[in-house]
């Protein structure tokens, strides 16, 4: 289907000035949208509509098509709906719909685009419009205007019985939208019944309106970097470890940094063939190293610690934690269908910001209860935590990892459970 992005970018910003090209990293906030746009590969053109020839400038040198809007389509108390009608108006080709890239949402990549405009044409018949939405942090029970009095005459249930709603809440993240031509342009807004929900996560939601969420969006672009820079460690380490892929051992160890920080050659007088790699997620090591056939022998007894770095990843429920696990035990199996595999649950953490020990209980019994049945699960937890749950302290260096201890208790548990 013939479709064009439209990203308006205003100059006469008044909450944060000239932000649509305040540089975000190393790159003008203008260029994440239009670079998105075209990563995306969906579109016959991509138009920016603006009203400075500076823009026009910045956005034609990361690649897009520029509209010169109107003085009178230039101010603040213009709608959307001109701008984007005037937009539909010069482009002088037939498309079957639009979809509106607002400049102020950097966090929204070619994939987000991608999926909404797959689940859109896969409604076509069913839905006129599609708008990307976040789940509320408030209830809008919650929400009440303040008059000039500054009484909260508008508040007047007792909030100290105040309970969440039975069902979740969103608003529109200001992200996507996307309409048909024609229904757009008879209806003037994006919303109703034929308006279908893609939703997004918080972190990839963030609309920056002023410097605050400026600096928000700086400190979620850092934190972007650094996961990158993971994936990098992560490959570096697998390159390290090349030539264990192919040792002959008694037993395979399969996981992420609780293994692969573990100085052990023998388990019960059986030899060792540490394959853990730090910081890598079940279906990075499915991508990375099972995929790509860099394991070559796989001994009669293999060790899976995985999952504590699948819980971080808000884009994984259980059900999909799960699927990755059975994947990376089927491809396993593929190397030698005679392997023993055995499960080790995810241990808990100790006071960590980055994980939550009840989501990790409830994933492992959910694991249990799931896991297939040849697959033998080993507890640990109710070995190596306290009364709360808690990764006792003297297990750890820092509430995830273990320290030396914590490998003494695990080579135990470990010594009894292995057949």
């Amino acid at each position: 289907m013939k479709k064009i992005a439209i990203i308006p970018a205003r100059s006469g910003s008044k909450g944060l000035p000239n932000k649509n090209v305040l540089m975000l990293g190393n790159k003008p906030l203008i260029a994440y949208t239009i670079e998105a746009a075209l990563k995306s590969e969906e579109f016959e053109r991509i138009i920016v509509s603006t009203d400075s020839l500076e823009y026009r400038y910045i956005a034609e040198k990361f690649g897009a098509e520029v509209f010169i809007r109107s003085e009178e389509l230039s101010n603040d108390k213009a709608s959307s709906f001109v701008v984007i009608e005037d937009v539909l108006n010069k482009i002088e080709t037939s498309v079957d719909y639009f979809v509106l890239l607002q400049v102020t949402s950097p966090f929204r990549n070619e994939n987000h685009i991608k999926e909404s405009i797959e689940i859109f044409e896969n409604g076509i018949s069913e839905y006129d419009f599609l708008v990307s939405m976040q789940k509320s942090d408030k209830s809008s029970s919650l929400i009440k205007p303040i008059y000039d009095s500054g009484t909260l005459e508008e508040y007047n249930i007792d909030y100290s019985n105040y309970s969440r709603q039975k069902y979740d809440e969103y608003h529109p993240n200001g992200a996507i939208f996307i309409g048909k031509v024609k229904e757009y342009l008879e209806q003037k807004h994006f919303f109703g019944k034929r308006a279908k929900a893609y939703f997004m996560n918080k972190e990839d939601s963030i609309d920056i309106d002023d410097s605050l969420d400026f600096e928000i969006a700086i400190t979620i672009l850092n934190k972007k970097n650094k996961e990158e820079n993971l994936i990098k460690v992560i490959k570096n380490r697998i390159q390290q470890k090349n030539d264990l892929f192919n040792e002959v051992k008694d037993i395979t160890l399969i996981g992420n940094s609780l293994f692969d920080n573990w100085k052990i050659e023998k388990l019960n007088n059986n030899s060792v063939a540490n394959l853990g790699i730090a910081g890598i997620s079940t279906k990075q090591y499915q991508e990375y190293i099972l995929d790509e056939n860099k394991i070559k022998y796989i001994a009669n007894k293999t060790l899976i610690m995985t999952g504590t770095n699948d819980i971080i990843d808000e884009s994984l429920n259980f059900e999909a934690i799960l699927n990755n696990i059975n994947k990376l035990i089927e491809s396993l199996l593929k190397i030698n269908k005679d392997t023993k595999i055995y499960f080790i649950e995810i241990p808990s953490i100790a006071f960590r910001m980055d994980r939550n020990k009840e989501e990790i209980f409830k994933l492992n019994e959910y694991l249990k209860n799931n896991l297939e049945k040849r697959v033998k699960y080993i507890e640990v937890n109710k070995y190596m935590t306290d009364d709360f749950k808690n990764l006792k302290l003297e297990y750890t260096y820092d509430g995830l990892h273990f320290n030396e201890e914590g490998y003494k208790i695990l080579e135990k548990i470990l010594e009894k459970e292995i057949e």
